[in-house]
């Protein structure tokens, strides 16, 4: 078995999965991909702020700002002032929006209560371990970029 081809094979599945969960959503009707990622890193990062989006994905401020703005338009992000920093504004979800959001989830609740079943407890923890080893390289693939840069990944603090 080929491991490329086998993360390559998941990730088109799951992307092919949420394009077409959000096109048969009446909530996602009239929203792009683009901003369907941007609200994962928003609901994902505790205490973000545009000037944490825009380091992490390497794009202007400015961008940055207008593609929030639409969201906030839209009624899927809210924007609260930080009661310790007035200069700063943190950005959320919306609750309801964060129980839709859920549903793209169900597949790969599925997947993992269908992996359980067919393995052991040790053999979900070295796969879980596996894919902890994924994450960590991706980070740290991306902190040395941003490092390099000059750029912060940490999120702004409250």
């Amino acid at each position: 078995m080929d491991p490329i081809k086998a993360i390559d094979q998941l990730y088109y599945n799951i992307i092919l999965n949420e394009l077409r969960m959000m096109n048969e959503n009446i909530l996602y009707h009239n929203i792009t991909y683009n901003s369907l990622l941007y609200l994962d890193l928003i609901s994902y990062t505790e205490n973000c702020t545009v000037s944490f989006l825009a380091g992490v994905l390497r794009v202007a401020k400015s961008s940055v700002t207008l593609k929030v703005n639409e969201l906030i338009k839209q009624g899927f992000v809210e924007k609260k002032q930080s009661e310790h920093d007035r200069r700063v504004y943190f950005l959320t979800v919306q609750p309801q929006i964060l129980d839709e959001f859920k549903k793209l989830d169900q597949a790969t609740n599925y997947a993992v209560e269908q992996v359980k079943k067919q393995y052991e407890p040790k053999e979900m923890e070295h796969f879980c371990k596996m894919l902890d080893v994924f994450s960590s390289h991706y980070n740290d693939y991306s902190e040395k970029l941003m490092k390099a840069q000059g750029i912060s990944s940490e999120p702004e603090k409250n």
